[in-house]
């Protein structure tokens, strides 16, 4: 990834870790041609620590086209006895089987102008001992919306606050957002969060109604476009700890935003999100998000896109897969596979319960949405396992 830096000896120059010149996949990368393999320089975990490889054995070929060195050590999108956890020992990484032993110690490494763009070890995965590569890469361009990658992505704020507080809520909206409704009955002084408006619609932005400390007009673009291009390289939006991406069509209190942001902090939680009420007027799309009254954080392993809080660390991770969604069908399921699903670290937040006034399916085209899932999946070779309570 760009801007990850580690200092090797005294004196010796500084390397980077980089995707932006591979071009190969794993399997090609065993090509004798290809590779000027040498001892790999001391590696750190904070170097390592969400960064994205095609992982591969030199002579089958791919084994995973996507897979992420989680943080807390867990392996994303591959999942396999052999393949548990990573760690950095005496300046290597390694990965663990499930029985805590090593199974592959990466030694060597290939390095072009400066940058580690490949590791290979030795090591043994499911039963054969074999020489394994790890080949810098990047979220896969969409299969099916892929936009040009010299059109520049950076959304333009028309307002910036001059202090920050400690959380951000990202709202892409148009001038029937409920987004206003939020503020009832809370003050500025009492808020722990900011308030980032992307104005999707066409006309000049109908914002009067309510406070915002930042503010794009992106007309006639879907959310998470919109999000993607809120969380370009630099972006002021990166100084959040935490991050909320709601829909427009949420109804919930400022009081019940702050609950919520606490209780991540509180529960240490990556990926999380308030829980949905059931009744007239709300229309959950998951029996398993639905609002449990007795019930104050519950750890689950799905949360949906319709209203996902982030660590800013998993947002770093799992920005890429927005760049050119449409529907968003599918990403709830690639998030917690990126992150290593951790058991600990996501959850619903049953202290908040919120209403979706819209119900699925009423702004796109459902079939196209499941063909867009589809070959979205397809391209991070990710695996899908049903999850109880998901329909």
């Amino acid at each position: 990834m760009d801007g990850l830096f580690w200092g090797m000896e005294p004196g010796s120059v500084h390397m980077s870790l980089s995707a932006n010149s591979l071009q190969m996949s794993a399997s090609e990368a065993s090509s004798a041609a290809e590779i000027r393999w040498s001892e790999a320089p001391p590696l750190t975990e904070d170097i390592l620590n969400g960064t994205f490889w095609s992982f591969g054995e030199a002579n089958r070929g791919e084994l995973s086209r996507f897979m992420v060195l989680a943080p807390n050590g867990l392996i994303g999108n591959y999942f396999a006895p052999d393949v548990d956890m990573w760690q950095v020992t005496c300046g290597r990484l390694c990965l663990f089987n499930r029985d805590g032993m090593p199974s592959i110690v990466f030694g060597a490494a290939h390095i072009e102008g400066g940058n580690l763009v490949a590791l290979a070890g030795r090591g043994t995965i499911g039963g054969v001992n074999a020489t394994y590569l790890l080949v810098a890469t990047d979220h896969p361009p969409h299969p099916m919306f892929s936009s040009s990658a010299d059109v520049r992505r950076h959304a333009v704020f028309r307002s910036m606050p001059s202090e920050r507080r400690r959380n951000l809520v990202v709202v892409p909206a148009n001038s029937k957002s409920l987004h206003p409704r939020w503020f009832e009955k809370i003050e500025a002084a009492s808020r722990n969060w900011d308030l980032c408006i992307g104005y999707y619609g066409a006309e000049e932005p109908q914002v009067s109604n309510s406070p915002y400390e930042y503010l794009a007009h992106l007309p006639q673009r879907k959310k998470f476009k919109i999000i993607y291009d809120f969380f370009y390289e630099g972006s002021p939006l990166w100084n959040y700890e935490r991050i909320w991406l709601p829909d427009d069509d949420l109804l919930c209190s400022g009081e019940d935003i702050n609950r919520m942001f606490h209780l991540s902090h509180r529960h240490d939680l990556d990926l999380s999100q308030p829980s949905l009420k059931q009744g007239p007027g709300s229309h959950p799309n998951h029996p398993l998000t639905v609002h449990r009254p007795n019930s104050v954080v519950r750890f689950e392993g799905f949360v949906e896109i319709m209203c996902p809080l982030f660590s800013r660390r998993a947002l770093k991770i799992c920005i890429g897969s927005m760049k050119d969604v449409e529907s968003g069908y599918g990403l709830d399921h690639l998030w917690p596979a990126f992150l290593g699903k951790p058991a600990g670290r996501m959850g619903i937040i049953d202290a908040v319960a919120i209403a979706h006034t819209r119900p699925i399916g009423a702004t796109y085209d459902i079939r196209s949405a499941i063909n867009e899932q589809s070959a979205l999946w397809q391209s991070y070779g990710f695996q899908y396992r049903p999850v109880p309570g998901v329909n």
